[in-house]
This record gives structure tokens, sequence and C-alpha cells, in this order.
């Protein structure tokens, strides 16, 4: 039988896990450099919200993508991903 600390534990790597998945996955979705900021687990939803914001270098991208467009970015993304059970 485990303890509750090694319960904890087990917990904690596996949410550790996640945030490094993010941090790995999220920025391939967007054709321009992005930054995952902020990553919290919220217990009563079972879920990770994470926020996004435009790299220092999106703009540039954007703006060329674009042909030359001005592009002005003033904010963050903030997403939410839902654990589900397989049990």
């Amino acid at each position: 039988m485990s303890s509750l600390n090694d319960e904890m534990a087990d917990v904690q790597a596996e949410i550790d896990e996640v945030r490094e998945r993010i941090r790995e996955d999220v920025p391939q979705l967007f054709d321009f450099d992005v930054v995952v900021g902020t990553i919290d687990y919220n217990t009563n939803n079972n879920s990770v919200t994470a926020t996004v914001e435009p790299s220092s270098e999106a703009r540039t991208q954007l703006s060329e993508r674009f042909g030359g467009v001005k592009v002005k970015m003033d904010d963050q993304m903030r997403f939410e991903f839902q654990f589900t059970s397989n049990e």
C-alpha cells in the first residue's frame, strides 16, 4: 500500500509531464512563434490552463506572411485542456 506522499508525488510527476508536453506541442499549432507562459492545474475541473503569447518575432513573421501588412498584438491567448479518463 502506498502512502499519501507517494501518491502525491506520482500526481505531481504526471502534471509535470503534461506541462512539458504542452510546452512542446502547443507552439506547433501556430504558423508563427509563440511562447507558452503560465500553466496551471485546476483540481476542480481536472484541467490544465495554459497562456500563450506571441514571441518577439511573431509580428515580423505574420507581416511577411500577409504581404507586409502592419500587425499589432496586445494580449495573450488562454487555452484550457480537459483531462479525460480511459477507465
